[in-house]
């Protein structure tokens, strides 16, 4: 239900606190430096060997620099761009609209394509039956970031 004189979606004082501004920032930038941290090691990997600790051999028992062969797939790339590029994109856009206090519409809209994406690679691995820390973590960050900009979005009349 919407309050007539505001139009704010009427929710739960429980709600409200639970997506309260300090604890979904806080949320919200961790997702966002582990999306980075995420997509600046798939970057690196994208052109170069991951060192093996960042890897893991027994989660990464692929070719030469185990998830980095990943990485440099046809599905690693979005009309020829790095996907771990267009991660670190979105989230310095992101973080640049935080800092604005952008409305938290604008910030989940942005997340869509990424999430969409997410669902796409992350099925991928699972048919394939491969695992990958650093697309996971990235993967989730999308996740997390959406479910943050929905849950403020319910709550703010932006």
């Amino acid at each position: 239900m919407r309050d007539q004189r505001t139009g704010a979606l009427n929710v739960s004082p429980r709600f409200q606190r639970a997506v309260s501004r300090p604890r979904m920032n806080m949320l919200i930038w961790i997702a966002l430096l582990a999306g980075a941290a995420a997509s600046a090691a798939a970057l690196y990997g994208h052109y170069r060997v991951l060192p093996a600790w960042l890897t893991g051999p027994e989660v990464c028992q692929l070719d030469e620099g185990g998830c980095a062969v990943l990485f440099r797939t046809p599905r690693a790339s979005l009309l020829g761009v790095p996907n771990a590029l267009l991660g670190l994109s979105l989230y310095a856009v992101l973080a640049i609209g935080l800092l604005r206090a952008w409305a938290p519409l604008w910030l989940l809209v942005m997340t869509i394509p990424a999430v969409a994406m997410s669902a796409f690679l992350g099925s991928s691995l699972i048919s394939r039956g491969l695992q990958c820390r650093i697309c996971w973590t990235g993967h989730i960050a999308n996740a997390a970031l959406a479910t943050a900009f929905a849950m403020q979005s319910l709550i703010t009349n932006h």
